[in-house]
């Protein structure tokens, strides 16, 4: 049974942006689960590293507070 990726940090070290990504599932969606440059400076050597708790929160109140319910 697949199991979706822990949270990560994605950080660009040319311009400094950084977003915490939660997957839902196994299957990632590019620029929204998972990054492979800046959406900002388009520099395409991210770090990454695994989430802390804190961002993680973060991450979902602002998943949260995007999507309103219909």
């Amino acid at each position: 049974m697949p199991l979706p990726p822990l949270p990560r940090t994605f950080i660009c070290p040319h311009c400094g942006w950084k977003r915490t990504t939660t997957p839902a599932s196994d299957a990632l969606q590019l620029n929204i689960d998972w990054f492979y440059r800046c959406p900002v400076c388009q520099h395409t050597e991210l770090e990454t590293r695994p989430a802390s708790r804190a961002e993680i929160m973060r991450a979902r109140l602002t998943q949260f507070f995007r999507n309103p319910r219909t």
